[in-house]
């Protein structure tokens, strides 16, 4: 790149529900600074810590940006979550001012979102572009849980004055969205050999490890009551987690794709960057669903159907059962020589790709 160029500028909203938009837009945010030279601006909440870690020399900005839903365990809680997104619309006029300051004063060229629906109306109203990126949308999740209302609409017409949208796979429909484009896989590459994680576990290649994860966006009472006494494989939770007898993520650690790279199976809630990541390494899961969170088809229905994955219960999670199929579990690993050539492209640079002809 030209020195006496101006390096294009692009402010990155990251959803505050959990940690997996996160995980996935780090990725994106490392390949923009890298392949495009971009400065890259972050707005989250909850993850911006983590994100700023991850991020050496980026400005993450914290405040709130979109509530997510409230879990009950791995249930949506429904009434509290409608409480949260009706103060959330409320709210939007003030946020979008802010926003709209924001974006002029540090000069930025492109606005993504994965996928906070109100930046979408900032950059509007500024005349500069904006892509969203995921693979479902607030709008589908909320219209499943209230149905169609004033609230959904606002979102959706939110969502509608965005330039455009990068699909992630396993996404849902997401047609709020115009001018959408599929792309491949968006996770962070492990950085770390499997066996290096593995001797820190001090476990030899042979020693089934299994990860258990809920992510931080369930409720924290889920896994009571859970019983790890089991059988024939270790297990390895994050670092939140508090399991008696599991080996724990390291506090502090943010290439956690690493991790899960080293491990045989996953067995977790149907997030995406923990099933991209899966899938990146070739490591079968069994996901359990979340109650109430309609996300969860497009996501269990897609590994399922690769052959890659089960769906077990809530139930069987909890009482250990679900490793009476370990082994059966485990072999879906020589399905991942069948998947679709979609999950073997590089989404990070495909969205990187299509970004830079942007600016």
């Amino acid at each position: 790149m030209d020195k006496g160029l101006r390096r294009p500028k692009v402010c990155f909203y990251s959803s505050d529900f959990g940690y997996g938009h996160a995980a996935r837009d780090i990725a994106l945010a490392r390949e923009l600074q890298e392949a495009l030279h971009a400065e890259v601006v972050v707005r989250t909440g909850s993850p911006a810590e983590f994100m700023a870690r991850s991020l050496p020399g980026v400005e993450v900005i914290p405040g709130p940006n979109d509530p997510g839903v409230v879990m009950n365990g791995a249930a949506v809680d429904g009434e509290r979550t409608f409480s949260a997104v009706e103060q959330w619309i409320t709210s939007w006029d003030d946020y979008i001012a802010a926003e709209k300051a924001l974006l002029r004063d540090r000069g930025i060229d492109l606005v993504l979102s994965d996928i906070v629906p109100q930046p979408f109306l900032a950059a509007e109203e500024l005349g500069i572009p904006s892509l969203g990126v995921s693979n479902f949308t607030w709008h589908l999740i909320y219209t499943h849980l209230f149905g169609k209302n004033e609230l959904t609409d606002r979102i959706a017409e939110a969502y509608r004055a965005a330039d455009g949208a990068l699909l992630l796979p396993l996404h849902e429909p997401m047609d709020v969205f115009s001018n959408r484009r599929e792309v491949g896989l968006v996770a962070r590459p492990a950085t770390r050999d499997r066996m290096e994680i593995r001797r820190r576990c001090g476990l030899t290649d042979g020693e089934p490890l299994v990860y258990l994860g809920g992510g931080q966006s369930l409720g924290p009472n889920v896994f009571r009551g859970l019983r790890t006494a089991l059988t024939g494989c270790t297990l390895f939770v994050p670092s939140w987690a508090e399991i008696p007898g599991a080996i724990r993520i390291p506090p502090g650690e943010t290439e956690t794709q690493d991790w899960i790279a080293a491990c045989d199976l996953v067995v977790s809630k149907p997030g995406y960057s923990t099933i991209a990541e899966a899938i990146q390494a070739g490591v079968p899961m069994a996901l359990f669903r979340r109650d109430g969170f309609c996300e969860d088809d497009y996501l269990i229905g897609g590994v399922e159907e690769m052959g890659i994955g089960r769906e077990v219960s809530m139930e069987a999670v909890l009482d250990g059962s679900w490793a009476d199929d370990l082994e059966c579990l485990m072999g879906l690993r020589a399905n991942f020589d069948k998947i679709d050539g979609l999950f073997k492209r590089d989404g990070v640079k495909e969205c990187s790709s299509i970004i830079g002809e942007i600016l």
